[in-house]
């Protein structure tokens, strides 16, 4: 009987231990999915244009829609 029950208390601790790695590793991730955002992302250069460059109405107007 004791073999009986120790592979029970196996199996109960295998469903256990499987949830509950799977926190961790949501947990894990999500630390490093906010150290990540913490950090930023470089998503290029920016230009650097002026007020007049920004509201510049002609050089609209003179691109070619087509």
């Amino acid at each position: 009987m004791a073999d009986s029950n120790q592979s029970d208390d196996k199996s109960i601790d295998s469903q256990i231990e499987k949830p509950a790695g799977a926190e961790d590793d949501y947990e894990r991730a999500m630390r490093r999915a906010f150290a990540r955002m913490a950090k930023g992302f470089h998503l290029g250069e920016i230009p650097k244009l002026n007020r007049e460059a920004l509201h510049d109405r002609e050089a609209l107007r003179r691109t070619d829609p087509h």
